[in-house]
């Protein structure tokens, strides 16, 4: 069965798109619908294609596209057939292939594999595939062949949609008797077929449906005419197929943590769906997103009441835990000291108050010890103060009268000094704390941190905290915590010791807004908003992320705000900082929503859009990450101590089966401006991982003429030659790429660098 890492299921954010957990989850169940598909087409030599988004995702993206969530693959209809005869007796136990043949209702001209063929809360379905009940799997469209013949396309065309028309007015009951019998008797004259009156209207719908498969594989054997998913593409969109030499030949690519099939001229086919494909664009539109919701609804329903989620409750008050934190203890030392010494110098009981004195100021002392350090300068002070307070009990004892009124004096001095000292580096001091959750995340706090360190008055500590994974029942897997993931001039705290309630500083600082409510993962339960929102006077939430901005017709980016937005700590918090008022707004909108109009105000006021300091802090991020092998140093570096411009040359195995010829010369033009250029510009060759070295998948004269290009840049004089540099590493390093569309070329896009796409007219 597909194994994925934990950080998988992890809410990221891809392409300025915030991706949550539960989708997450989805993709990884139609991953592991997908592993188990090609692991049979492998087995019986079957050929498939990734179609539609899952093309344009793993060309653009090395896997989904962020804002897609199914999974599409087409077969030609040979294929297709052979895979359905062999799929019931190779698909793992509870898998199911379900189409109109197998399935009641089902009205597509296509197959679906799935994970299982209903929503499945069962034990074991949620611990093997990721807690994820719903029913998901992959979509197999069909590549039929369409007549060479335009006109008898057009016929076949035509036929089909007045079937398909006639059987769902039938299905609604929209024909009289009288019209119904003539569209049937009209049907059997073109077709040749003779059609049952006898069978239900539901059973008379699918035998149209029947027919109109047939008449789908009606020129099957035309090697002229183009493929196409007929239904329904051609039939409703006027889709005009592509050339049967497209699907030749297959290249397999990475898609996420599998591999699938693409046709080798994926290049030419994703340009005629989506003309510059390699630009982001999303539509507004949900499109049914996600897909699992309508399934969630219909299961309540059944159910008769909603699945656990949180639900807006009022803002409760806090708890007034303002005694048990050490100013206020420290006060309360000082009300107690001051009425000790008011009593010795009234001579009352004054050897019992002196050790009382003493005691008070030891427990100040370790007080002020566990929270400041054992270095602090009141615990000298204290220390003072106790061995004048041992003086003075030492010659009350004695009866000294001629020094008593020294040592009272002295002593009291020192307890006011001490107390004016605590006052100053304590009392009147404000303090705040910041809990970042992941090293990762650093970035999304650090310039609030070096602003409000930057304040003489404030002091500031850091306290990472651990998470931990869960298992699909809530419960805790293995902690996660990576201290070396933060930068080495930021002094840390120890979680375990750092007492919140002890402290109750004056603003607390946090970036992780989930509480118990995130599927995937948790920070210690103790550290949840709603917990230690009663530890502070101000609790702040910064997200540790930054989308792409956009507003409430966004349908897709703002159904996920219920999965970062409609969340404990942002309902918890004092302030929630978005990244613009844009965001503000639609923060609000969303609460509003989520809570009642009742509640607008509460997030007016509540939201702040004052921008993220992931914007302040990207250019030294981009800086830090721009760091290269030290080996490229010596072609890299100008005599003059600066570095010269870094570009990328891709080079993707597609590439080479689709353009042959052109791209040998295309790399020999490249090394040409290597050379030209090699005072201001180092370029970078790039393998698509892909590349396979044999002639069987080249051919002997391509092979031979790739292997010699190769070897010279591989000798490193002109051109350095990537390796064990990761796609992400080699995009912030690099100031532009060329090359063919590729997921790596993206990489530049998002990091808003110069792309020149190779042209090989």
């Amino acid at each position: 069965m597909l194994q994925f890492e934990d950080s998988f299921f992890e809410d990221e954010v891809r392409e300025g798109f915030y991706v949550p957990a539960m989708i997450k989850k989805a993709w990884a169940a139609e991953l592991t619908v997908m592993y188990e598909v090609d692991k049979i087409c492998k087995k019986h030599n079957i050929r498939y294609f990734s179609d539609w988004g899952t093309m344009l995702g793993a060309v653009r993206h090395g896997g989904f596209v962020p804002w897609d969530d199914d999974f599409d693959i087409m077969m030609c209809r040979k294929d297709y057939e052979h895979f359905l005869r062999v799929a019931e007796e190779e698909l793992p136990e509870g898998f199911a292939v379900l189409n109109m043949d197998n399935t009641e209702n089902f009205w597509y001209f296509l197959s679906r594999v799935v994970l299982r063929p209903r929503i499945c809360f069962e034990e074991k379905h949620l611990k093997q595939y990721h807690g994820f009940p719903y029913i998901v799997g992959i979509d197999i469209f069909i590549l039929d062949t369409m007549s060479s013949d335009p006109q008898q396309e057009k016929q076949r065309e035509t036929i089909i949609e007045y079937i398909l028309a006639l059987a769902d007015s039938i299905e609604t009951k929209k024909l009289s008797v009288e019209n119904k019998e003539s569209a049937l008797c009209k049907i059997e004259q073109i077709c040749k077929v003779n059609i049952n009156r006898s069978l239900s209207d539901a059973q008379l719908k699918m035998q149209l449906y029947q027919l109109v498969k047939k008449l789908m594989a009606a020129f099957e054997n035309d090697r002229q005419g183009n493929y196409v998913q007929l239904i329904p593409h051609a039939v409703y969109r006027g889709n005009t197929g592509f050339p049967q030499s497209y699907y030749e030949d297959v290249i397999r690519v990475p898609f996420e943590n599998i591999e699938i099939m693409l046709p080798v001229r994926y290049e030419a086919m994703l340009q005629k769906k989506y003309g510059d494909y390699m630009q982001l664009i999303r539509n507004k539109a949900g499109h049914n997103y996600p897909f699992f919701q309508s399934q969630k609804e219909q299961f309540e329903k059944i159910l008769g009441y909603q699945l656990p989620r949180y639900q807006y409750s009022g803002i409760r008050p806090r708890r007034n835990t303002k005694e048990h934190s050490y100013k206020y203890q420290i006060r309360e030392f000082f009300l107690e000291l001051e009425r000790i010494h008011g009593e010795i110098r009234e001579k009352v009981q004054v050897a019992e108050n002196l050790i009382k004195a003493q005691e008070t100021a030891i427990e100040m002392g370790t007080l002020i010890e566990q929270v400041k350090g054992e270095n602090h300068p009141l615990i000298r002070k204290l220390e003072e103060y106790c061995e004048a307070v041992f003086e003075l009990y030492h010659e009350t004892l004695q009866k000294h009268e001629d020094v008593l009124q020294e040592k009272t004096e002295k002593l009291e001095h020192l307890e006011r000094q001490i107390e004016q000292d605590t006052k100053k580096s304590i009392l009147e001091r404000k303090e705040a704390v910041f809990l970042p959750f992941s090293g990762k995340y650093w970035p999304a706090l650090h310039s609030v941190w070096e602003a409000v360190a930057a304040k003489p008055e404030w002091d500031v500590s850091v306290v990472p905290l651990p998470y931990y994974y869960k298992e699909y029942d809530g419960s805790f897997l293995d902690r996660v915590f990576h201290i070396s993931e933060y930068p080495q001039n930021i002094p840390l705290e120890d979680y375990e010791e750092f007492d919140l309630a002890l402290r109750h500083p004056d603003i607390i600082f946090i970036q992780n807004p989930y509480d118990e409510w995130n599927s995937v993962m948790s920070i210690p339960r103790e550290y949840y908003s709603s917990e230690i929102r009663n530890y502070t006077e101000q609790l702040v939430y910064i997200p540790y992320f930054l989308v792409e901005e956009f507003t409430k017709e966004n349908e897709r980016e703002y159904w996920n705000m219920n999965y970062y937005c409609t969340v404990p700590g942002v309902v918890n918090a004092d302030w929630v900082f978005v990244q613009s008022q844009n965001m503000k707004k639609t923060y609000i909108d969303k609460l509003t929503e989520f809570a009642g109009e009742e509640t607008r105000q509460i997030w007016e006021k509540k939201i702040a859009g004052i921008g993220s300091p992931l914007t302040d802090d990207k250019r030294d991020v981009m800086d830090s990450d721009c760091r290269y092998p030290q080996e490229w140093q010596r072609i890299v570096q100008k005599p003059d101590g600066g570095r010269k411009n870094l570009i990328l040359f891709y080079v993707s195995m597609s590439a080479l089966l689709q353009y042959k010829e052109k791209m040998i010369e295309k790399i020999e033009e490249v090394m040409e401006a290597a050379m030209e250029s090699l005072e201001e510009v180092t370029f970078i060759w790039k393998e698509d991982s892909m590349i396979d070295l044999n002639e069987k998948a080249l051919g002997q004269t391509l092979n031979r003429k790739y292997q010699a290009l190769r070897e010279e840049v591989m000798a490193g004089h002109t051109m350095i030659y990537a390796e064990n540099i990761s796609d992400e590493a080699l995009a912030a390093v690099c100031d532009g790429y060329y090359g063919v569309p590729s997921a790596l070329g993206n990489k530049f896009q998002v990091l808003h660098k110069s792309i020149m796409i190779c042209d090989f007219q």
